[in-house]
């Protein structure tokens, strides 16, 4: 055999090697990405690795992981969690995330549970934002008093409350303080309609 053929030769089996590592690898990729050699993840392990992934995307984020079940995906668990942050200020950030792990790992889908001629205040991040954003001069007047960054707010919902010598059902008491403030301000606000009372 000529060293033209020899070359030849195995330059073929070169490729045919390339070939079939390409397959193999192909195809344990496959087995895995579908689910088929994964292991099973159970339930609080899927919980506690979207907990530890939101906590630490966001540090200092209020982080609830508030349901789970069995997602759609098989071997994987469909989390809702919501995720607060500047918990406190006047004007919070309040999501619900939703993920399938980890059949699509820690890329989630943001939540809207709002109705067109609804409102409907199930929070008390959105009781305290919906609170500052309404304009409320008393609101409005105590913030700038005291600063934006000064202030901090926290809400409470009463199923029944007596304000003001009067009964009200349903509502979010929202309190401003801030620690130069002789007082606390209260806005009531109903988790129905988002109606205030000051």
């Amino acid at each position: 055999m000529s060293i033209k053929h020899i070359t030849m030769d195995l330059l073929v089996k070169s490729i045919i090697v390339v070939i079939v590592v390409v397959a193999i690898f192909g195809a344990v990729f496959y087995l895995f990405s579908s689910g088929l050699l994964s292991q099973q993840i159970t339930q609080a392990q899927a919980t506690s690795l979207v907990y530890h992934d939101l906590q630490n995307t966001d540090p200092g984020a209020q982080v609830n992981i508030t349901n789970v079940t069995p997602s759609q995906y098989a071997g994987s668990w469909h989390i809702l969690a919501s995720v607060i942050l500047n918990a406190t200020s006047p004007c919070p950030s309040y999501f619900i995330y939703s993920f399938d792990y980890p059949k699509y790992g820690f890329v989630y889908r943001i939540e809207n549970t709002y109705t067109d001629d609804t409102t409907i205040i199930g929070s008390g991040p959105a009781a305290i934002t919906w609170s500052y954003e309404e304009n409320i001069p008393a609101v409005t007047s105590f913030v700038s008093k005291y600063g934006y960054s000064n202030v901090a707010v926290y809400a409470t919902y009463h199923k029944s409350i007596n304000y003001s010598g009067l009964n009200y059902s349903d509502m979010w008491l929202v309190e401003y303080t801030a620690p130069s403030a002789n007082a606390t301000l209260n806005v009531l606000i109903s988790q129905l309609n988002g109606t205030s009372v000051s």
